[in-house]
């Protein structure tokens, strides 16, 4: 299943050459000239040193360079990247990777090249629609405990640096990931449930909302928390959406300049502690 030709770069600087995934992934486990490299990076963590090494886009053939216009063809394979500092549940990378190794759509999981990391390969149904597999694929992962960088998925053209792994698991056989977004209408709030306490919900949901896009630096994430912990009593009552919520939640979240990564912690330790209280709607 890894008979599939990728783009490889031999540094950012350098064009595009046509390499076969499965040589890629046997590379970053069995190694290479450049695992000594790795391995110093991950002492030393200079970032030049990192700039050259190889990168590869698994998602795309390229030509004369690795931009979205660049793409000439694509493959259907995914990297997902997962950092450690997002899944502070699991003790270290290692386990990460083990973790999401045993995903039934996961055919590859080797350490980052910083180490403190993993990344994964995921082949979906769709090359075409591999922004809408991504999205959920996120809320796939998040089920299973692991917390994604959904800065890096989206596109077919994203490049991952070349890693060391001798423990990266590479797999005989893996489900192809089918699933895409089911079509909804688009809407600014989201699916209010109709019950009695209607208006109310609204209310409360559009001031928690109001509140998190006033957040000030210092006090944003423990803002993003408040928010998620009292949204998520309304959904653990049946009167929210937890997709919607989650959606709308993030993307105010995004406004106010955090990121992805502290987003995705943040309104999950938020909701953990939300859903063991669901709001008493009898009385409102």
């Amino acid at each position: 299943m890894f008979n599939t030709d990728i783009s490889v770069f031999k540094n950012i600087y350098s064009e595009p050459q046509t390499i076969n995934l499965r040589s890629w992934i046997l590379a970053c486990k069995q190694g290479s000239r450049f695992a000594k490299q790795v391995i110093e990076y991950r002492n030393i963590k200079n970032e030049e040193l990192k700039k050259m090494l190889p990168l590869a886009t698994v998602g795309a053939i390229c030509a004369n360079g690795r931009k979205l216009e660049n793409v000439k063809s694509k493959t259907g394979w995914i990297a997902l990247d997962i950092d450690a500092k997002d899944n502070q549940h699991l003790p270290n990378a290692e386990c990460i990777r083990n973790e999401i190794a045993k995903i039934k759509n996961v055919a590859f999981a080797g350490l980052s090249t910083s180490g403190k990391g993993v990344w994964a390969l995921v082949k979906i149904s769709n090359p075409d629609k591999q922004a809408q597999h991504f999205e959920c694929i996120i809320k796939d992962f998040n089920s299973f405990g692991i917390n994604l960088d959904t800065s890096k998925g989206r596109n077919p053209n994203d490049a991952r640096f070349y890693s060391y792994d001798p423990e990266a698991i590479i797999k005989n056989e893996i489900v192809v990931y089918t699933k895409l977004p089911t079509e909804r209408t688009q809407s600014k709030a989201p699916e209010i449930v109709k019950i009695k306490s209607n208006r109310y919900v609204m209310s409360a949901f559009e001031s928690e909302i109001q509140a998190l896009s006033k957040a000030k630096n210092g006090i944003r994430n423990e803002t993003l928390f408040k928010c998620s912990a009292a949204l998520a009593g309304f959904v653990a009552a049946g009167a929210l959406n937890e997709i919607e919520v989650r959606q709308a939640i993030e993307q105010t979240a995004l406004t106010i300049g955090l990121k992805h990564s502290e987003i995705n912690s943040t309104i999950n330790s938020g909701f953990n502690k939300g859903l063991q209280t669901p709001r008493n709607l009898q009385t409102t």
